[in-house]
């Protein structure tokens, strides 16, 4: 079988051996994992082994290639635990101490405090490296570059109920938290590189922009546009929260994979609904998306959020849209090498990969009914349109559905239909809100004029959302699921896929 393989097949099944051995170590426990010295000692041992086989037996050289990814896919995970020495910040934790560090994120200003993330230069004047993560009262401010000197005692972050709060930290590789300590300003550091310089105007410029919105609209909108645009979510009420989870959009109100690559692919498709062609379509939802990204701060979230909506519409670009699964494996597996955390830890790259997925292998499927039963010869290009957003809408919702069951413990029964009737406005919501928090930088007196188009979206998305989740049924409590039956879910799914795929090679075949 294994001397049947073309080389895609060979690479494919190398990438997905490495990201199942992430997988599998993120489960093992961490003295095993330890032993990291010892695995590379293998890896190593194992390729030596293959390059002598390869001139035998090359099946036998395919099967021992595999191992060795999977095999580096553990080792890989295993150096990403940290390790418990004197130079590490964590290494004091449970300790009273007294260390200087700089501000190296974007200060996450919430309700009732502000947490910031600090990269720490020493503790008592001896270099120790290590970030912290500090929960502070709102004021005094706080900004990305300010040197602080912080007495305080550090803790380990631990499980919340069922949350794993340590496991949520460590993706960002911050291993000690910090309450309420007592902050020192030493100085502001924006000008110690030109990345530094640059990231802090663009940060300026997305505190401008918040600064509009909350000018130019009242509450709840004001903060629901920010949650969408800007991927501030911190002024919206945990109840507007909860509803959006109810009505499955909560994905509208979070920066990631799943909801950048739909809005992208809408924008997309409302591009070549309006005549532009595939070329020029392409072209601008793909500076349409860069510019976004830049505009939010270039989270890393939103940066790999942003990649994956670029390979949504690649996609959809080349028309061939089952061609384009080593691409994503292979961007999946570049994602793990630099931190394999994600796999297990990181919702939001679960959510990107498996919506990307969908529109990839799900899109296609349900496009078999419109042409079937829909469309002729005679549909009009705008009608195209329409239905390439049905289609989307609906195939994102097919891989991401046990993810979202299995994270926030609700199904939404009325998720797809609140997404038709939502998910094409949001492109509308976007543009309109961005262009008018970008025109009240020149013409502040006037921003109420310029949020108004936005004002009756977000009023008509607030509506729909309250509306829904009070229909009987809308939604279904779901306390526990096992494992096993994502697993299956997705063996199923994935096997259905595959048939389909083969028969419609078939069919092109005798064709």
């Amino acid at each position: 079988m294994s001397a049947n393989l073309s080389k895609s097949q060979i690479f494919l099944f190398s990438c997905l051996s490495f990201i199942f051995g992430i997988a599998i170590a993120s489960f093992l426990p961490e003295k095993i994992l330890q032993y990291d010295l010892w695995i590379f000692g293998v890896i190593v041992g194992l390729g030596i082994i293959i390059i002598s086989i390869k001139q035998i037996n090359v099946s036998r050289y395919v099967y021992f290639l595999f191992i060795l990814f999977f095999l580096f896919g553990i080792w890989r995970y295993s150096i990403s635990i940290p390790q418990n020495t004197i130079d590490k910040i964590w290494h004091y934790s449970r300790q009273n101490v007294e260390f200087i560090g700089v501000v190296n994120k974007e200060p996450d200003v919430r309700i009732y405090n502000t947490k910031l993330t600090v990269a720490v230069e020493s503790l008592e004047n001896v270099p120790v490296s290590g970030n912290v993560l500090i929960t502070t009262k709102l004021f005094p401010e706080y900004n990305y570059g300010d040197k602080l000197k912080i007495k305080c005692k550090l803790e380990q972050p631990e499980q919340i109920q069922e949350f794993a709060y340590d496991r949520y930290l460590a993706r960002h590789k911050i291993f000690s938290v910090c309450y309420y300590p007592q902050i020192s300003h030493i100085e502001t550091r924006h000008g110690v590189s030109l990345q530094n310089v640059i990231y802090s105007q663009i940060l300026n410029l997305k505190n401008k922009l918040k600064e509009n919105i909350n000018f130019g609209l009242v509450e709840p909108e004001a903060s629901l546009l920010q949650a969408i645009i800007l991927g501030n979510k911190r002024g919206l009420t945990p109840e507007l929260i909860n509803q959006f989870s109810q009505a499955g959009v909560s994905h509208m109100v979070a920066i990631s994979g799943m909801h950048i690559a739909i809005i992208s692919v809408i924008i997309l498709n409302l591009l070549l609904a309006f005549g532009l062609s595939r070329r020029q379509s392409f072209f601008f939802a793909s500076t349409a998306l860069l510019i976004y990204i830049i505009l939010i701060g270039m989270p890393a979230s939103a940066m790999r959020a942003g990649l994956m909506a670029f390979m949504a519409m690649l996609a959809i670009y080349l028309g061939r849209l089952n061609k384009l699964t080593n691409s994503l494996v292979l961007i999946a597996g570049i994602l793990l090498l630099f931190n394999p955390r994600l796999l297990r830890d990181d919702i939001g790259f679960q959510l990107s990969f498996m919506a990307v997925l969908s529109i990839v292998y799900i899109k296609p499927v349900i496009d078999l009914f419109y042409k079937k039963f829909i469309e002729t010869k005679n549909t009009p290009s705008i009608l195209k349109g329409i239905w390439d957003i049905v289609s989307v809408t609906l195939a994102a919702q097919v891989l991401t559905l046990p993810i979202i069951a299995l994270n926030f413990h609700q199904v939404s029964i009325i998720a797809p239909i609140v997404n038709l009737l939502i998910l094409p406005l949001l492109p509308f919501i976007m543009i309109s809100g961005m262009l008018a928090a970008i025109l009240s930088l020149l013409f502040f007196s006037f921003a109420w004029l310029f949020f108004m188009p936005a004002y009756f979206l977000l009023k008509y998305l607030l509506w729909m959302v309250d509306f829904s989740v009070k229909l009987p049924l809308a939604y279904i409590e779901v306390e526990y699921i096992w494992i096993g039956w994502v697993v299956l879910f997705y063996a199923v799914v994935g096997y259905a896929i595959m048939k389909i795929t083969n028969s419609k090679k078939q069919i092109a075949n005798k064709s």
